[in-house]
């Protein structure tokens, strides 16, 4: 089996085990993704952890240079402004282009470091940082290894 992606995933919950659940059936019910293995790590830090914000900060980082590296691989091959999106060739350019709309979107994929299972979405919302700084106990971050068999496959899209 070979890992294929590293997620960090913000959950929020009563408990780290109602935290750890949600996260294994989101991703049993996506078909965004399709991983052979998941492992869930045993830390599990709350937001009232001091590493918690630490760790959070990084992922979301991730997340950010992992867009701007996409948008500037989609630059390179000549796309400039919205008026370029019909002229946009159909394949690895076109896929490119769908991975960043992804990371706009919210659609997980293998390249996301961060996710936020509270918002589904990338990043963290002004909202749900109100919500961390008034119930820290109820938010926690768990950190999965993903492996498949056949990773082509894992990163498709099967929708």
């Amino acid at each position: 089996m070979e890992l294929l992606a590293n997620h960090v995933v913000l959950a929020e919950g009563d408990d780290e085990q109602s935290c750890r659940r949600q996260v294994i059936e989101f991703f049993e019910k996506t078909s965004l993704v399709r991983y052979d293995k998941i492992v869930v790590e045993d830390r599990a830090p709350m937001a009232a952890d001091p590493v918690f914000k630490e760790e959070l900060s990084a992922a979301v980082e991730q997340n950010r240079r992992t867009l701007q590296r996409f948008i500037e691989e989609l630059g390179s091959t000549g796309f400039a402004s919205r008026s370029d999106l019909e002229r946009v060739a159909q394949g690895y350019h076109s896929k490119i282009l769908h991975i960043i709309a992804h990371f706009l979107d919210g659609f997980i994929g293998i390249d996301s470091a961060f996710y936020n299972l509270v918002d589904d979405s990338h990043w963290l919302s002004e909202q749900t940082q109100s919500n961390i700084a008034e119930v820290p106990e109820r938010f926690r971050l768990l950190f999965l290894k993903c492996y498949s068999l056949t990773p082509r496959e894992a990163a498709l899209l099967h929708m």
